[in-house]
């Protein structure tokens, strides 16, 4: 297939008009059945991508991979969940600050394997993809940064509900998989809430569409999950979490069939199991007062990677927090809010046997301001960072400061122009832990000259609109277009002798910049029953001028991007979906690398009968045409790069009383 970037073009206005003529015709006078959501409002820069619960839910997402399918601007490669890795807009997610409930990822563990980690999806009230930093989200995120949020008891309450219950389970075709899971929530007192949750999935190796199966992808994930939430009393909110999760399957650990091209039945697998545990408290002291909003959180994540056929043993412990207060000031046409604080990070990196234990530290200060004027709206921050991390025998230190600004001017009722630009700054490079360990003094440490921090400059501008009543009475619609431009200076790079016992020899800061480039489109559309996306990416991606095609830890080249999703309400009961996913080919990189574009299509059919409150049928058929491709930003040996899933008809059935 090769979608012609004007065809694209033309297909999504043609799609867009198509899809909005049919629905005011045919739009019957029905409200969305909605999953109750109470995600704080936030005033972001730019335009970042939210994926809802009700998002998640239809898809029936069952891993990172499905929960971002209809956000064009994140590719995630590698076929089976071991080797699955994250791009935003092309760079990896070794650049990017991934959270889960505020608690930080920390880095990869090992060479050949990627960092997706186990999350259940059901759990999730929403994800944030930010591709801007601001001064008060943290260090380090070069490329953006990834949100998750997890639900509280109360979003799972219906009305006047004081204790519940969530059953569910599903199944999918293509890897013959089993899922299932049990939530159990209440009310302690009028404000205190607790929830606790257990689930898990069997699958086998999935089968391609090819008819082949992609072997050692099988996977067997448990997940153990309990929160406290104490809202809105007397001004304050607080909310404890903790997770236990464990991903096992027997995988290739190195060369081909690990996280590059495709396993043969004769390769070896090693037993691998994977665990997560983070630890959470979120505290917020809001009284009506509007100089005070004091917000506080503290965690501890642990991601442990244990190859017991190897014995490979490593660890990353991350443990920070921040604390920071909101004010908003207004006097006269101008209208202020101003956010300072400070946080604190610190990662290990152990190896069970190894000559060292690696430390990263990060302490900052920032103060992040928006003014309003009239129609005008001007952010502004600056963050100090104080960094110091381990390469075995060396340690990197120092700070920086990091400024951002940025405009954004409504020229017409709905219409505005927007245009940011940030900076970020990290001292921990991309070599994985593993690796990390076996540092000695006989490397060469960037040639005696003194390491600089990795610095990334960050710039987005465009246009985006907002109105009602376009087609039909009391829709809703958005359009946006963005420019941007990100450059990734001074990386912390790495050389390596060859084979399984190889040593690090050199670790440098790379003197070519790392540069992602293009621009995105994205349309929505809703009107009662009606709702459609489409959105569109074009990304050039650069390391010294070259294209990239995939590098592990820093980024990918991918195709051209388009994504289509329309839901309709038919009836108070029973909601229809389609979403098309089509990616061009991927040629403006060295031949010997081109890659083959592809276009799929899936179905979703949710029925919530009335007879039976609180239960929810579920129906939906991925790649419904059964298309044999594989992920632009997977990793190949020689000729060899491993199969996506064909047609999986997934049935899913959740009971809430």
């Amino acid at each position: 297939m090769g979608i012609e970037r004007r065809g694209v073009s033309v297909a999504l206005s043609l799609c867009l008009a198509s899809g909005l003529a049919y629905a005011e015709d045919f739009a019957p006078s029905l409200k969305l059945n909605s999953v109750k959501v109470s995600a704080e409002a936030k005033e972001e820069r730019g335009s970042p991508a939210v994926i809802n619960a009700e998002t998640i839910e239809r898809k029936q997402a069952k891993d990172l991979k499905e929960l971002f399918a209809n956000e064009p601007s994140v590719d995630i490669g590698g076929g089976g969940r071991n080797a699955q890795r994250i791009y935003l807009r092309g760079i990896e997610s070794n650049n990017l600050n991934i959270t889960v409930d505020g608690a930080k990822q920390g880095r990869s563990l090992f060479q050949h394997r990627g960092d997706s980690f186990g999350i259940d999806p059901d759990l999730l009230k929403q994800v944030e993809v930010s591709t801007l930093s601001s001064a008060d989200s943290g260090g380090g995120a070069l490329g953006g940064s990834i949100a998750f949020e997890t639900v509280d008891a109360q979003d799972l309450l219906e009305g006047n509900q004081k204790l519940g219950m969530m059953l569910r389970s599903g199944y999918a075709s293509a890897s013959d998989g089993y899922l299932g899971g049990t939530s159990v929530y209440g009310l302690l007192s009028d404000h205190l809430g607790i929830l606790v949750d257990v689930s898990g999935q069997n699958e086998d190796d999935y089968r391609g569409g090819s008819g082949e199966d992609a072997l050692y992808t099988a996977t067997k994930d448990r997940n153990y999950f309990a929160k406290l939430s104490l809202l809105d009393l007397e001004g304050h909110t607080l909310k404890v979490g903790a997770t236990h999760n464990k991903s096992s399957g027997h995988y290739v650990s190195g060369s081909t069939g690990s996280d590059m091209g495709a396993p043969s039945a004769s390769q070896k697998a090693d037993f691998q199991v994977l665990k997560r545990d983070t630890y959470t408290l979120d505290h917020r002291y809001n009284p009506e007062n509007p100089y005070v909003d004091i917000q506080t959180k503290i965690y501890r994540n642990e991601r442990h990677l244990e190859n017991r056929t190897s014995l490979l043993d490593v660890t990353s412990q991350t443990t920070g927090g921040s604390l920071k207060n909101v004010m908003t000031l207004d006097s006269g046409i101008f209208q202020h809010r101003f956010t300072l604080g400070g946080d604190y990070e610190q990662e290990k990196g152990i190896v069970e046997n190894s000559l060292y234990e690696n430390e990263a530290k990060t302490t900052g200060l920032f103060l992040q301001g928006l003014t309003r004027v009239e129609a005008l709206k001007l952010h502004y921050g600056l963050r100090w960072d104080d960094y110091k991390s381990d390469f075995g025998p060396k340690t990197l230190s120092g700070d920086e400061l990091s400024p951002n600004f940025g405009a954004e001017y409504e020229l017409l009722s709905g219409l505005a122009l927007f245009s940011n630009y940030s900076e970020s700054v990290r001292a921990g490079g991309i070599i994985p832990l593993q690796w990390m360990a076996g540092i000695t003094q006989s490397a060469n440490f960037n040639n005696g000259e003194a390491f600089k921090p990795e610095i990334s400059k960050q710039k987005e501008g465009g246009i985006k609109y907002s109105t009602r009543g376009v087609f039909a009475d009391n829709d809703r619609m958005k359009l946006s277009a963005t420019l941007f431009k990100t450059t990734i200076e001074n990386l912390i790079d790495y050389t390596r002798s060859g084979g399984p016992s190889g040593k690090i020899t050199k670790i440098f800061n790379q003197e070519e910049d790392l540069i992602s480039k293009g621009y995105e489109l994205k349309a929505s559309w809703e009107k009662e029953a009606w709702a459609t996306s489409l959105g569109f990416i074009h990304v050039e991606m650069e390391e010294g001028g070259e294209p990239v095609v995939v590098s592990r830890r820093k980024a990918a080249s991918m195709g051209d991007r388009f994504v289509w999703d329309v839901s309709y309400q038919m009836t108070p009961e029973l909601l229809l979906g389609y979403t098309l996913h089509a990616v061009d080919k991927l040629d403006d990189v060295p031949a010997l690398y081109r890659r083959a574009g592809y276009v799929t299509h899936d179905l979703e059919l949710q029925w919530r009968p009335a007879s039976i409150k609180g239960l929810t049928w579920s129906l939906a058929v991925h790649n419904l045409l059964d298309k044999s491709y594989y992920e632009q930003s997977s990793f190949e040996s020689g000729d060899s790069i491993v199969e996506e899933a064909g047609r999986d008809v997934r049935l899913a059935v959740k009971y809430k009383f």
